[in-house]
């Protein structure tokens, strides 16, 4: 397979999925939107959850390479922390129908009975937190920031993360985008004791 029938497939998949969720999606579907047989996805992926395992890894990889710039570009610890932050809140609309976000939740569900998600989510979840470790270690270092337990941190901050998205994509009344990042911010500030917009 050529690496731009890969991605063509992986992006299809990824649309399809959010678009339905991965229960109601077929093979056939992703097919079609790429002019494809459904004999040659399966060929190369032996099924919906592998395929979106790969969409999913995919997509991450598309924000961390989106983020990084905006990243380098930061003056601060404090910046690259803020900036993290709102790159990760998903909007309130429109929100794209192959939006990584969609894809989540259905990992979320599924991973629990896939080892193949299970493994495709712990390592998303590890190079997130990673990134978040390692400008909290250059803030302590820096002295931008307090020091704290940067592991823990970046356990917290993921999860809140994790957890206000969620209310966000089900339209939370309560829970906006802007919230979302008040919260998350506000709680950066707290434990580091940093200078950041909320």
């Amino acid at each position: 397979m050529t690496e731009e029938r890969h991605r063509q497939i992986l992006e299809a998949a990824a649309a399809v999925i959010a678009e339905r969720g991965v229960c109601d999606a077929r093979i056939s579907d992703i097919a079609t939107r790429i002019g494809t047989s459904p004999a040659l996805i399966l060929y190369y992926f032996p099924g919906k959850d592998a395929l979106l395992a790969e969409a999913l890894a995919y997509r991450d990889q598309q924000f961390f390479d989106s983020v990084a710039s905006e990243l380098t570009e930061a003056d601060s610890p404090s910046r690259r922390l803020e900036a993290l932050i709102e790159a990760s809140s998903p909007p309130d609309e429109p929100l794209e129908q192959d939006s990584e976000w969609l894809l989540w939740l259905d990992v979320w569900t599924r991973s629990r009975h896939d080892d193949t998600l299970a493994k495709t989510r712990m390592r998303m979840d590890n190079l997130f937190r990673a990134a978040i470790e390692e400008i909290v270690s250059d803030g302590i270092e820096k002295a931008d920031f307090q020091s704290v337990a940067v592991k823990d941190f970046a356990i917290n901050l993921s999860a809140l993360i994790d957890g206000l998205a969620i209310q966000v994509l089900l339209k939370d009344p309560a829970v906006d985008s802007a919230t979302m990042r008040r919260l998350c911010l506000g709680f950066a500030r707290t434990q580091l004791g940093m200078s950041i917009r909320v």
